[in-house]
């Protein structure tokens, strides 16, 4: 069902996932997009027989989205001094001052690893700007946790699609995957509202 829907897009998928990639991780607005999901489904579309899909591009595009992505943030973060109601919405954010304490404690494994913690890894850009790190080294850590977190997601992705189970089952994963962080991201602002309250 999926496969033959992605090969219908032809090469238009890979602009597509590109923007889809970059919008999640630009702009903390459409942080809502399933990125993480989006990375390992696709790399299994294009282990599956007869997929069009190259894994090859599709790491590239993701690469070249999320860095590009992530340098939106940090500029983004530079400039926060121009405030306007939703940058001191972000930045009053109890999940920014989670991410500012540790990026303070651990700041390059932050910026190569987060992207693997929910929620955490959507500030962290925006923090190295605000804390003004240096462009260069900004740059250069943020590429390594580019092709460490699409490295990771595409190959597990890829490895999966190729056995029986998954191939069997692929819709059904899909949905889950897709569906489950919009309700774990439902379930935590429930709970903060709750608490709060």
């Amino acid at each position: 069902m999926i496969v033959p829907w992605a090969d219908w897009l032809g090469t238009w998928i890979y602009l597509i996932l590109f923007l889809w990639i970059f919008l999640e991780t630009a702009f903390i607005f459409f942080s809502f997009l399933p990125g993480q999901s989006v990375l390992f489904l696709t790399s299994t579309i294009a282990a599956s027989a007869g997929s069009q899909l190259n894994i090859f591009l599709l790491f590239i595009t993701f690469v070249v989205a999320a860095t590009a992505g992530a340098m939106v943030k940090y500029w983004t973060g530079l400039n926060f001094e121009n405030r306007n109601r939703l940058t001191k919405k972000i930045s009053d954010s109890d999940q920014m001052s989670e991410t500012q304490d540790f990026f303070d404690r651990h700041e390059d494994n932050t910026l190569l690893f987060s992207r693997f913690v929910p929620f955490i890894g959507l500030f962290v850009p925006i923090i190295a700007g605000t804390s003004k790190m240096d462009w260069k080294r900004f740059n250069k850590l943020n590429f390594a946790g580019v092709l460490i977190w699409v490295g990771a997601c595409c190959l597990t992705g890829y490895y999966f699609g190729r056995t029986p189970f998954v191939q069997k089952y692929f819709t059904i994963i899909f949905l889950i995957l897709v569906i489950l962080p919009v309700i774990i991201r439902f379930i935590y602002n429930s709970i903060k509202k709750v608490r709060s309250n």
